[in-house]
This record gives C-alpha cells, structure tokens and sequence, in this order.
C-alpha cells in the first residue's frame, strides 16, 4: 500500500528525518514510535505532502506521490488525523461529518459510523466544543473514514485522554482493522499500539532504529528502555 524510500526533510534549515524507509501492507496496521521529537509526526506530515521531503521517494499503491500536495493525496486515498484533531467546534457533530461524507465512494457512510461510534451519535446535535476529548477523538477518527481511505494515518489519538477513554478508542480502531483499513499509526502509548498494531517502526534522532513485530518489540526491552523509555 505505502513505501516511504530513504526520505530527507526540513524545517527550514532544520534536518529533521534522516532516510527514513518503511512500507505498510494492505490491510495492515503499523505502529511508528519513537520518543517526543523523534520524527514521527514529520513523517506523517512528509508522506500527506505538509512536508513534503527534499530526498528520497514515496509511493502509494505502486504510484510516486513524492511532494504532492494534501488535496491530491486525499483524492488518490490517503486520510490523515493531526494531533490537533481540527474539529469545528461551532459546528454539531453531524455537521462535521457532513463536510467529510461523500467525497469519495466507498463502504463509509454517516450511517455506518455511527455503529462503529454509538456515542457520537447520541451526541450528533451537539457542537463540537461541547464534546469530551475523547468524543472529540471519535469524531475526528470518524471524519477521516468518511473520506473512505485506502490508508488511514492517525497521529496520536490517544493524546492527554483517560485511561477509559483510551480503551475505548482501542476497541473502535480494533474494529475498524477489523473491517480491513490500511493503518500507520503514531502513537506514544506504548501498549495501545502494540495491542493494535501488526508491525513496529522504531524511530530514533530522524532514523529508523529498529523495526520488527509487536510480539518481538514486546520481548526486546533494550529497544524499549533505550528509544522508547518504557
């Protein structure tokens, strides 16, 4: 689904991803983690076209998308949730799905939504500014599905919530792997992500340090003390 060769980027004079490379099968979920300022949202960023890399190349599905810009590569099936979320909170739930629905065709609508996250549903009449962070989470989660993705990239969406609210998140997501998405995730909790994930990219100082399996980056605790602090 997604190859990520040997990308350089920048902010400004800034170095900041140091040949990075990574691939993402079709129907997978890849964690990426790394301490704070590793990289890892840079990449995200890098692969959408926010930052788009100086060197090296990336591919979608067989094809080069190296440098395109968001637009494009939200046409050609890539769907990406900032940390920031970005919800509109003077607009009611539905109305912030609405802007997203229909955009492209596909298996998700509104309607199936709302059986993956019941809870935004009884809350469709609310603005967003009245939703909970971890409501505030699902909706910006489910705002990216709508633009049915061949490759969904989440960045941190267990950010600052409750323990609680973080399993329940996990168990949304699971069901959406279940339904077959394509994920690569940044993630720093440490054990939702393995939970999740199939695979695991270690990032380290703009490299990958270390990639391998959930089972085996669970097993390897120099690579957890050492990049990831656990």
């Amino acid at each position: 689904m997604l190859s990520v060769e040997n990308i350089h980027s920048y902010y400004g004079a800034s170095h900041i991803l140091h040949g990075v490379s990574l691939e993402v099968n079709q129907g997978e979920v890849v964690a990426l983690l790394g301490r704070n300022g590793a990289g890892k949202t840079t990449t995200l960023r890098s692969i959408i076209g926010l930052t788009p890399p100086k060197q090296g190349q990336i591919h979608l599905k067989g094809k080069e998308t190296t440098g395109h810009k968001p637009h494009a590569m939200a046409r050609v099936g890539v769907s990406y949730m900032p940390e920031t979320r970005g919800i509109f909170p003077s607009l009611t739930v539905y109305e912030n799905l609405t802007l997203a629905a229909g955009r492209r065709p596909g298996p998700w609508t509104i309607a199936r939504i709302f059986e993956i996250f019941p809870r935004l549903e009884a809350r469709r009449t609310n603005g967003g500014a009245q939703l909970s962070g971890g409501e505030q989470q699902m909706l910006a989660i489910a705002r990216t599905l709508l633009l049915n993705p061949d490759l969904l990239l989440l960045d941190e969406p267990t950010e600052g919530l409750a323990p609680i609210i973080v399993q329940d998140i996990e168990e949304r997501l699971e069901a959406i792997k279940r339904e077959g998405m394509t994920i690569l995730l940044v993630e720093q909790n440490f054990r939702f992500a393995t939970n999740l994930a199939d695979r695991v990219y270690v990032l380290g100082k703009g490299e990958i340090q270390w990639s391998g399996t959930a089972g085996e980056i669970l097993a390897d605790d120099h690579t957890q003390k050492t990049w990831l602090g656990v």
